[in-house]
């Protein structure tokens, strides 16, 4: 790669480290901003003009191809989105630019396949945390067809990206819809206890006793990853898990400051389990459990729940069932009947919306080896349909 770039490198960690760190400035990327496909803001930290200047070296630009190069996250990349602009790296993340032999979307696509990362993954270095370096970033081969062609398989590949990158928007304005809607529909109802408006499903099962059964899997680790259920042979799963009803809201107990509150369907097609760190929630029908997603966002309820984790570790805090059902909620079975209709709308569309993100990501990774081998082509003129 070192003949079609201009630079590669990785970024440095800010002298004084996050007490630098200011509301608003150029933005210091990190690996967990670094997806494969996808850039997320989220966690993003912003430096002080003068810890920017410092880095001044590690100025990310326009079209620059990001790469994590140590731990868990290895060679997870993106292109930087021109929105985090100005911005640095730290040392977790290189930065691969294009000379304008590559297009910076072939790049990132010819970094994400899978056969790729395999072979990058033999070449790097250390124990038991794997590193990636700069002289092996330099080494690695790219196919080099003509830039039209390079440029017509990124579009075509990065179009299915941006249509999952707006089904991540509109499922963002959603959940703020529906907070927005328990905040004022919930301001003039009476409260009672959670569990007077919810029952707590606390049926276990043992996946390993399943057979050959798949089932869907809801994690916490699958709802960080884009909420929807990983689905796997049960036997795979090593510990009892809770039976999801036909429809749940599943709330996380471990951590209860950051919110993980899923809206859970079982399928026709497979079974569907829950980590036991989630309180699975049901009601007599899906509108009122519209309402208990409702009660369940209410801001007294959210800065409720954090107050009555047990534990002094700040990332093993959970909070008991018990106390979860005994917080005052708003009773929406007495909300107007569109209100709950509404709700239930909304998280339809959610689902809808992440089922075809799903698909959608499950053709770019299909086109992606085929595209990038020839096997598949389109016209460098343009875009297939």
């Amino acid at each position: 790669m070192a003949e079609v770039t201009s630079k590669i490198g990785s970024g440095a960690t800010p002298r004084g480290g996050s007490s630098v760190y200011v509301a608003s400035g150029p933005a210091l990327i990190r690996s967990q901003n670094i997806h494969d496909h996808e850039f997320k803001p989220e966690g993003l930290a912003f430096l002080s003009q003068e810890a920017a200047a410092v880095l001044r070296g590690v100025t990310v630009e326009t079209g620059d191809v990001l790469i994590n190069i140590t731990g868990d996250s290895i060679l997870r990349t993106a292109v930087v989105p021109e929105s985090v602009l100005p911005a640095r790296v730290n040392q977790h993340v290189a930065i691969v630019r294009s000379n304008g032999r590559v297009d910076p979307g072939f790049l990132q696509k010819w970094l994400s396949l899978p056969l790729m990362k395999e072979y990058m993954l033999g070449h790097s270095s250390g124990g038991t945390r794997k590193a990636i370096t700069k002289g092996h970033l330099q080494s690695f081969p790219i196919p080099l067809p003509p830039l039209a062609e390079q440029r017509a398989i990124a579009a075509t590949l990065g179009a299915l990206d941006d249509k999952i990158e707006s089904n991540r928007r509109a499922v963002v304005s959603i959940s703020d819809l529906l907070d927005a809607q328990s905040e004022k529909s919930g301001a003039d109802l009476p409260t009672v206890p959670l569990g007077v408006i919810a029952t707590s499903v606390k049926d276990t099962v043992n996946p390993s006793k399943l057979g050959d059964a798949v089932v869907d899997h809801f994690s916490l680790p699958a709802f960080d990853a884009g909420a929807r259920p990983e689905r796997v042979a049960a036997a795979t799963i090593k510990s009892n898990k809770f039976k999801v009803p036909r429809s749940a809201v599943l709330l996380s107990r471990l951590n209860p400051r950051f919110n993980r509150t899923w809206w859970a369907s079982a399928g026709a097609e497979a079974s569907a389990l829950a980590s036991t760190e989630f309180l699975v929630l049901a009601s007599e029908d899906d509108l009122e459990l519209a309402g208990v997603w409702l009660a369940v966002r209410d801001p007294f309820f959210r800065e409720e729940l954090p107050k009555r984790v047990t534990g002094t570790s700040g990332s093993h805090q959970r909070v008991r069932p018990d106390d979860v059902l005994t917080i005052e909620v708003p009773d929406f079975r007495s909300a107007a009947p569109e209100v709950k209709h509404s709700a239930l709308a909304l998280l339809m569309r959610a689902e809808s919306l992440r089922m075809e993100s799903d698909r959608l990501t499950a053709l770019r990774d299909a086109l992606l080896p085929e595209l990038l081998a020839g096997r598949i082509r389109v016209p460098a003129e343009g875009v297939a349909a």
